[in-house]
């Protein structure tokens, strides 16, 4: 069954680049669809040689991320794609972490979520931290595993040179509640991301959807 809480805001930061980049990338390309070791204590070391001791699993890593330019507009080399890519898969990625899925749980803390958003998207943002983070379920859930992280870039290039992306992102994570349900977490949409003065790329904008599923209740 679907959260009642299902969360949809709309934001763009305030830059003179906003009108030309969204009006150029709209038609944005859609989703594609050992065990640890443990140190006996002295009860263990008196133990019969036959006893057996078990030991917790190594958490799998999450899956790697899906992250490729699908659409330009303008022209951009291969290799410029390939290095753009890996630039903005460091940028979406930090911002998934910071605000979703990194950080030790029980979580009530994201004063980092922002960081890599410029300074008025990031103003913005603050008044949609409940959509924008983990904050309603943080305090209540204990591990969180990464199900999914994708991103299709669409990219503005006049000038074979990419000038701004609008990212279409999918974040799918399992929030483990302990004994409560559990919780699959979406958070699907958009990311507008410009240059930075100082070089690299930063978020000035998002549209982004999350929805909570509740795990083994319903349909």
């Amino acid at each position: 069954m679907t959260d009642p809480r299902a969360r949809r805001r709309r934001r763009t930061g305030a830059t003179a680049s906003i009108a030309l980049l969204v009006a150029a990338t709209a038609a944005c390309t859609p989703f594609d669809g050992g065990p640890a070791t443990t140190s006996p204590d002295s009860s263990a070391a008196s133990a019969p040689e036959d006893a057996t001791t078990t030991t917790p699993e190594a958490a799998a890593p999450p899956p790697p991320a899906r992250v490729r330019v699908t659409r330009v507009s303008g022209k951009l080399e291969d290799g410029d794609r390939d290095v753009l890519a890996d630039t903005v898969e460091e940028v979406v990625t930090a911002y998934f972490d910071d605000a979703f899925v990194g950080g030790e749980y029980p979580r009530t803390s994201y004063g980092d979520a922002f960081d890599t958003f410029s300074a008025g998207a990031a103003r913005q943002a603050a008044s949609d931290r409940d959509l924008l983070t983990n904050r309603l379920l943080g305090p209540t859930t204990e591990s969180v595993e990464v199900r999914r992280r994708s991103a299709y870039l669409s990219v503005l290039a006049p000038y074979k040179v990419a000038a701004g992306v609008t990212a279409r992102v999918h974040l799918q994570f399992l929030a483990d509640r302990g004994d409560q349900p559990a919780k699959l977490v979406s958070v699907t949409g958009r990311l507008m991301l410009t240059r930075k003065e100082s070089g690299g790329w930063e978020i000035f904008g998002y549209d982004l959807t999350q929805a909570a599923h509740t795990v083994g209740e319903g349909s």
